[in-house]
């Protein structure tokens, strides 16, 4: 057993590693950001005065530089438990949490997203404009257009594809900011950051009542992932707010709060429509560890008339018949290419393409729903899920891995599980720059996507998928079944219907 002393000095080291990696990332990060980008940056792409060569070969050190904070995020997700033991806890949370508010605090690097929501939030606040109607790109003919661009934005995202909830979040940003992009960003920003740390605590109470051994690693394989503080903290993707709904329902879930659970899965759909497959495995769960018929049943209805009316009160000032949902539409129609979906829209016309990923995506889901007998399986059957997600989404960016990571993070297998959201970060980071490496006509369009699609999206969620289906046959969990050499922990504190668990899940 190494001493307190030793594993205080091996902590040290890591953290002052990953700072400094970190520190050495934004900026590469932040110079391809930069390429060519002036006052007077006209509204098309490749800028003028770009350098390709100095964009591929920051691109290149981008690739390198986010290998490495995958591997110091590896060490800390191998060791967190030892130092935990240690009494070094809030030590090992101190280290996501410094480069999380420091990321925060600083521009955008990598996507021009959360631009991108300013400008729905412009459409939403002025009148006459509807984000539902009228496509982002367009806001560049006015004058916060014109400001937008010269931090970078690039008018070339259509109508939102995003929920009302989120839309609302955008026009509060919008207006709060008064027209400011920089405190814009920081508006828009604050609750993808929120979310992120409300996504740990939710994670550490529900493994804290679970399988509390595991809990200090299961916050660290979220909060200290590099692909969730680039890509959520840093870069502010909406995603951060609909993983925490989703991990709301999950938790509410396992305490059986029906009502809650419904309303926590229908705000992410609100945020972002990923969120709903996950909603038929809760209430899957919910059925099968009901204490009442009546009471369940209830609370479901309930929880389903509340998220009707909070949808159609949240849709109301942009609905204007089904054509609003275009952008939701449009985002979901797959295009040939060597994703799953890019192989299916190659057989099938588009429209039928689209049915085919959707027929699967929910089969998939009804196989797993036979694993929610048992928390374990409850948990393990929502990472695969989330993973087939990923798989099978129409186009890949490198934060749709987030997802995953985080239903990975609070799921049973720790070794597997860590192991899973370190592939999918390391290849979320091999593919974070090459956007702009197209934008800057450092790489060729078709590479872009064949790169995109197989390293980001084909190989990661397969992976996941062969790690985590495997382990679900190697202890047939749809039966409830539990590895030998599980012992006292999780395995034994397993939900059952024939279980009230009495003081731990009430």
């Amino acid at each position: 057993m190494q001493s307190r002393a030793w594993l205080a000095v091996e902590l040290a080291v890591l953290a002052a590693a990953t700072f400094a990696v970190y520190a050495l990332l934004w900026v590469t990060q932040n110079a391809l950001w930069t390429n060519g980008l002036n006052a007077q940056t006209p509204p098309f792409l490749p800028r003028p005065g770009t350098d390709p060569d100095l964009g591929l070969s920051d691109s290149i050190r981008v690739m390198v530089l986010g290998t490495l904070v995958v591997g110091l995020a590896a060490w800390l997700f191998a060791r967190a438990n030892r130092f935990a033991a240690a009494g070094l806890t809030w030590a090992v949370f101190a280290i996501p949490a410094v480069v999380g508010v420091v990321l925060y605090v600083l521009p955008p690097t990598l996507s021009i997203d959360a631009y991108s929501y300013l400008s729905h939030g412009f459409l939403a606040a002025t009148p006459g404009q509807n984000p539902y109607l009228d496509p982002s790109s367009g806001v560049i003919n006015t004058a916060h257009g014109i400001e937008l661009l010269r931090n970078g934005w690039q008018p070339v995202h259509g109508v939102t594809p995003y929920g009302p909830l989120w839309t609302a979040i955008e026009r509060l940003a919008f207006v709060l900011s008064g027209g400011d992009v920089p405190r814009g960003i920081l508006l828009i920003n604050a609750p993808t950051f929120a979310a992120v740390i409300g996504t740990a605590l939710l994670i550490w109470k529900l493994l804290g009542e679970i399988a509390p051994e595991r809990r200090v690693t299961g916050v660290v394989l979220f909060a200290a992932n590099p692909l969730v503080l680039i890509e959520l903290v840093g870069d502010g993707h909406n995603d951060a707010v609909m993983i925490f709904f989703v991990v709301l329902g999950l938790y509410a879930t396992v305490r059986r709060w029906a009502f809650v659970a419904v309303l926590a899965i229908a705000a992410g759909a609100l945020v972002k429509a990923s969120a709903l497959p996950l909603g038929l495995l809760v209430v899957v769960a919910l059925v099968v560890w009901r204490r009442s018929w009546l009471r369940t049943i209830g609370e479901l209805v309930a929880g389903i008339l509340a998220a009707a009316a909070a949808t159609a009160l949240l849709f109301a000032p942009y609905w204007v018949g089904m054509s609003t949902l275009d952008g939701l539409f449009a985002e979901g129609m797959p295009a040939p290419g060597w994703s799953v979906s890019g192989i299916v829209a190659s057989i099938f016309l588009p429209h039928t393409a689209q049915t085919v990923i959707t027929v699967a995506l929910v089969v998939i889901t009804v196989a797993c729903c036979f694993l929610v007998r048992t928390v374990r399986g409850f948990l393990r059957a929502a990472s695969i899920v989330g993973l087939v997600i990923l798989l099978l989404l129409p186009l890949e960016w490198p934060w749709y891995a987030a997802l995953p990571s985080a239903l990975l993070a609070v799921s049973a297998d720790e070794e597997l599980d860590a192991v899973v959201i370190v592939v999918l970060a390391w290849c979320s980071r091999l593919i974070a720059p090459l956007g702009d490496a197209v934008a800057l006509s450092a790489m060729d369009w078709s590479l872009f996507a064949t790169a995109q699609a197989l390293i980001g999206q084909l190989v990661a969620a397969f992976f996941g998928l062969c790690a985590t289906v495997s382990e679900v046959f190697s202890t047939r969990l749809w039966r409830g079944g539990a590895r030998r050499g599980d012992g006292d922990g999780f395995a034994r504190r397993q939900l059952t219907p024939e279980w009230d668990a009495g003081s731990r899940i009430n």
